[in-house]
């Protein structure tokens, strides 16, 4: 019998006690050596069992650290590419709807913070509002602008206009959202004028014209009266009409025969039939502030009255000339018109610069500062035929 046999049956348990022990010697045997044999292997390769195991263990602990890091690492690359492309793709969006898709918006819709006639430092709101102010806001001259562009045909507009009378100032908040401004009427407009209301209540020239015409002068009347019980140094301003439409020549004239008395803004008729539209321009050569830049003289001569008075003398064509002007700078700019004034038959610039040109520049009225005495003798002169209170203060020398 094999030792194989014998292993096989002493696994079985079917060996007598003598084949058992012998089977056992062996298998001891058998192990000793093993053991002997392992023992002899790692000295000759320099190894204990623990140092072994140690540097086993210390290897394992380096590879997962190391296999830890580079999965950090691929984890913060990937997390960094996927936060720089997010990042960029953000700020393309910004930049496109900014400076591609906001401009392309804009440009259908009127601009106040553009330079479009060549200027250097003003924006063209400066000089549109100016033109505006000076046309149709009779008293008031325009001190400072500032516009900012908010995109998307959106625009700020911070302003500061002057009582001309009081000399008090307004600075004005709005703002204009493609061609429609924001906000009351008042932001805008400092006031609704009643000037010259015969105008507005019949066809002028008919019966019922005359006879509201007629209630007018009663009441500028009493108002003279009630001027001539103010103090002699009692400074007024008010609205007058004159006796018959004047030339800028005849303007000239009362207004060096008066000298004591301001014309500050001069009513122009714009239609055989007058209306309600009320329409002039300032005299007053620095009523309104001066910029560093002038708009295009050669097409809007007179806008700057003030670099024109050295010419006293022709000043009644420079009347006429500025008038004009200020009509033709507010119908070229149309959109800025659209955009702060809207769209009125009461501001009908294009038709008033008409009638100019094939009328001539005619008063009919005008907004006249002076002392109480002064004001009653130019009414007793016959010169103007309605008087209507706008302002009065104790003064002209406390302004």
């Amino acid at each position: 019998m094999t030792f194989r046999e014998l292993l096989k049956r002493y696994k079985d348990g079917t060996l007598a006690n003598e084949e058992r022990l012998l089977v056992e010697e062996e298998l001891e045997k058998s192990e000793a050596i093993n053991d002997y044999l392992a023992e002899e292997i790692e000295k000759s390769i320099g190894l204990e069992d623990d140092s072994y195991h140690e540097i086993s263990n210390k290897k394992s602990k380096n590879n997962n650290e190391n296999i830890a890091r580079e999965i950090n690492r691929t984890v913060n690359r990937r997390l960094a590419a996927v936060i720089g492309i997010s990042v960029a793709c953000v700020l393309a969006i910004f930049l496109i709807t900014q400076y591609v898709i906001s401009p392309l918006v804009s440009q259908n819709y009127y601009n106040p913070t553009a330079k479009t006639g060549g200027q250097k430092y003003s924006k063209d709101i400066s000089f549109d509002l100016r033109a505006i102010t000076e046309v149709s806001m009779p008293g008031y001259g325009l001190v400072s602008v500032f516009a900012g562009d908010l995109g998307f045909g959106k625009y700020d507009l911070i302003y500061t206009r002057k009582n001309l009378f009081t000399k008090e100032k307004e600075t004005i908040n709005a703002q204009i959202r493609r061609n429609m401004r924001i906000g009351t009427f008042e932001d805008f407009y400092p006031r609704k004028y009643r000037a010259f209301g015969e105008f507005s209540i019949a066809e002028e020239g008919s019966e019922e014209y005359q006879k509201a015409l007629e209630s007018i002068r009663g009441y500028s009347n009493t108002q003279i009266e009630d001027v001539k019980k103010l103090p002699a140094t009692s400074y007024i301003s008010a609205w007058t009409r004159f006796s018959e439409d004047l030339t800028m020549e005849e303007l000239f004239k009362v207004k060096n025969e008066y000298t004591k008395v301001g014309f500050k803004w001069i009513a122009v008729r714009t239609n055989e039939k007058q209306g309600q539209q009320l329409v002039g321009f300032s005299i007053g050569p620095n009523d309104s502030f001066q910029s560093g830049d002038v708009v295009d003289e050669e097409k809007y001569p007179g806008f700057q009255l003030v670099d024109y008075m050295r010419n006293y003398e022709k000043l009644p064509d420079i009347y006429a000339m500025r008038y004009k002007s200020l009509l033709r700078y507010l119908v070229d700019h149309k959109e800025a018109v659209s955009a702060l004034v809207g769209d009125s038959r009461a501001y009908d610039y294009k038709g008033a610069l008409v009638y100019a040109e094939e009328k001539g520049v005619n008063t009919y009225g005008a907004l006249i500062y002076g002392e109480a005495q002064d004001l009653i003798e130019l009414y007793e002169s016959g010169a103007i035929m309605t008087f209507e209170i706008d302002n009065v203060i104790p003064s002209k020398y406390i302004q």
